[in-house]
């Protein structure tokens, strides 16, 4: 759907009296006039705005809002007080509009220049729908949607759900027929957690603040706001902390039905499962993929195809999945650029006799993309990467202990510190030790016990945990301090915190580094790298694959770095993983269950606590909640393993089936046995650290 240029284009702003954390906020004062009265005034600057129009609710509270609007010579419409879409219709066809320009009245610091800038992204790339939101780079409180009038026309015939009638655009957002486009500002202002808009007392104590000082320049812009902060950082200490978007996430909480969800047909399912109990032990190849790892008889065993982020079960039922293959598929399954490179380099031969060009080119790559990579060695998997570098570490420092930070892998050297240590010999276990994250006193006293015989710390320098600022500093320094090398295991955080990997970000770099997963999305490979003298002695231990320079994986990890480097991948998975775990804590926060379940974690990588009421972790409370979404359609462990595919649709469904489970488990949990609703025996931990 293409629209027309130019088009007389419409600002509506969407203003009631009633709010449930900050009542009559929309006429609240602000440097003696109503903040109403600033929105609109700074919404008729925009060059792009042809009229400027009001619209609240027929209900008796608003009448204050209509008195203001028809006191100040402002055109207001009167809609319905929950079908604010209708509202908006009604209000584009009475003036004409063939563009509209939704602006929220609680956001007094709009800049006008930011919506000119999304108007003209509106017309000059012929989409239906613009904004600035699908990626947050602005602050919080200068979001702008413009969109044509056949495109509301179309969400006003065929939007369904509740949350869609009061807010709006999901419709518009989510569904496959509007070509979208969103504007972003020269730099990322999301991670300085700026937030403009006013929701509660807090916020417009900010905002009251902010005009006050800026006063003598009444037209001042978002670079003035900007500049202000940085002159006095005080100000910065009053924006409030709410959820972005909370009033949309309390909708689908509210919409939500109670109960639990039918059953899965799974006649298939359990015939491959009892095909493979003959023939493989455990019935997977791999423990977190296991049978045990879901409620028997509520999640599906075998899973038959996937594309993007959806993915099929051999009884043919579809699932959104945040599992990812356990994380490598970065841009979903069967991405066909990736397939495609992989299929070429298939074609030409992909197992050699002599190493391939293709081998070089993603070294080269690999060094120029990760801080710490001078020299690169491939292999097929993470516990490859892992036991390779521990090599390493041993042969270059002749020492044997290995002091470690994370899971690494199945090799002997690591999963010795574990439960499932059975078949390790202890001679083997005992030069490991694990020593706890963020406490740099516990490994100083670890590494000091055994003086001069560590030959690395290796650690996962971030997973769901932030650093402490100056702990991976602090890490580096001790290990050298002790003729240690620093190794960081990036199989997990790798690409998926950007391509330099968590170090880039960080800004420490280790000795060695691994990296694994989604490098290939999905195709088997792996690598260490690092410094050009340690690196070396991969030239005499014995560090070998008959498959380690496989051509078609590594053809395939080149389309990938293309793919991360070229497009908005990387920025599309923050940006939908951010809308996904805001979502999550709103819908638990609704729910009373904020104490139970926490989205803790980066927005590309985050993980699902489920705790009892006394803070420990709860398998009952992690096996009711995997056993109801997945009847919904949602399949997961417990981290939201993001991809480039989870787009706008899918996080909007996931957060539909999360507000159905949550409503379900607030009344479960509140029942002396809510054991009873399980459908099947309980989730069970993998393994557990020594």
């Amino acid at each position: 759907m293409a629209n027309l240029k130019p088009m007389k284009t419409l600002a509506v702003i969407q203003a009631r009296f009633g709010s449930t954390r900050l009542p009559g906020k929309v006429l609240a004062e602000i440097a003696g006039e109503p903040m109403l009265a600033h929105v609109v005034r700074r919404v008729r600057r925009a060059a792009t705005i042809d009229e400027v129009v009001v619209a609240t609710s027929t209900a008796p509270a608003d009448d204050a809002v209509a008195d203001f609007c028809a006191a100040q010579r402002i055109a207001c419409f009167r809609g319905d007080e929950q079908d604010v879409l209708d509202r908006f219709y009604q209000a584009a066809s009475q003036h004409g509009a063939e563009a509209v320009v939704r602006i929220t009245g609680d956001c007094p610091l709009i800049d006008p220049a930011v919506i000119d800038r999304v108007v003209t992204a509106l017309q000059n790339e012929e989409c239906d729908y613009a904004t600035n939101t699908l990626r947050y780079t602005f602050p919080d409180g200068l979001d702008v949607e413009a969109f044509t009038f056949a495109a509301l026309a179309e969400a006003w015939r065929e939007a369904r759900k509740p949350a869609e009638r009061e807010h709006v655009t999901p419709y518009l957002r989510s569904a496959p027929q509007f070509r979208t486009a969103n504007v972003e500002h020269t730099t990322d202002l999301s991670p300085r957690g700026l937030r403009w808009t006013v929701d509660e007392p807090q916020d417009l104590e900010f905002v009251r603040a902010v005009v006050a000082e800026l006063a003598p320049t009444p037209e001042f812009t978002m670079q003035d706001v900007l500049d202000l902060l940085a002159r006095q950082p005080h100000l910065g200490e009053l924006q409030g902390g709410a959820i972005m978007n909370e009033g949309y996430y309390i909708s689908l909480y509210d919409a939500a039905v109670a109960g639990p969800a039918p059953k899965l047909k799974l006649t298939e399912s359990e015939v491959w499962f009892a095909r493979a109990e003959k023939v493989i032990p455990g019935c997977a190849q791999t423990f977190s993929k296991g049978h045990t790892q879901y409620v028997r008889g509520a999640a599906p065993l075998f899973l038959e195809r996937g594309k993007g982020c959806r993915v099929w079960d051999v009884d043919g039922n579809e699932y959104i999945d945040f599992v990812q293959g356990l994380l490598p598929n970065i841009l979903g399954y069967a991405n066909d650029e990736v397939n495609a490179a992989a299929i070429a380099q298939l074609a030409r031969g992909h197992s050699f006799s002599l190493p391939h060009p293709v081998e070089v080119e993603l070294a080269e790559r690999l060094t120029r993309l990760i801080p710490c990579a001078e020299m690169v060695r491939f292999g097929k998997n993470g516990s490859d990467a892992t036991a390779g570098a521990v090599r390493a570490a041993r042969a270059f420092t002749k020492r044997e202990r290995v002091a470690c930070c994370g899971y690494h892998g199945w090799q002997d050297w690591f999963i010795g510190t574990t439960t499932r240590h059975a078949g390790v010999p202890a001679a083997v276990r005992a030069l490991t030790h694990p020593f706890p994250y963020n406490n740099l006193a516990a490994l100083d006293a670890l590494l000091t016990e055994h003086p001069g015989e560590f030959a690395a710390v290796i650690m996962e320098p971030v997973n769901f945990v932030e650093p402490q600022p100056g702990y991976l500093q602090g890490v580096k320094k001790l290990a050298h301090r002790h003729g240690a090398l620093l190794i960081f295991d990036e199989i997990c955080s790798g690409f998926h915190f950007g391509l330099g990997g968590a170090q880039k970000r960080h800004g420490v770099t280790p000795d060695l580094a691994c990296f694994g997963k989604s490098m290939g999305n999905g195709f088997p490979i792996a690598c260490v790298l690092g410094r050009r003298d340690v690196m070396q002695v991969f030239a005499e231990i014995f560090f070998s694959f008959t498959l380690g320079g496989e051509a078609a994986s590594l053809a395939a990890a080149l389309k990938v770095l293309d793919i991360l480097e070229q497009t908005d991948a990387l920025a599309r998975m923050e940006a939908n993983g951010r809308r996904l775990q805001d979502g999550v804590n709103a819908l638990v926060k609704r729910a009373g269950l904020e104490k139970r379940i926490v989205c803790a974690g980066q927005p590309s990588w985050s993980l699902l606590k489920f705790l009892d009421a006394q803070g420990a972790p709860d398998l009952l409370v992690r096996s009711l909640f995997q056993q109801e979404v997945v009847k919904r359609g949602v399949l997961l462990l417990t981290t939201h393993n993001m991809s480039a595919s989870h787009d706008e649709a899918a996080v909007s469904k996931t957060l539909e089936a999360y507000a159905a489970v949550f409503k379900t488990l607030a009344g479960w949990l509140a029942e002396a046995n809510p054991e009873r609703h399980l459908e099947g025996p309980p989730v069970q931990l993998v393994f557990k650290v020594r």
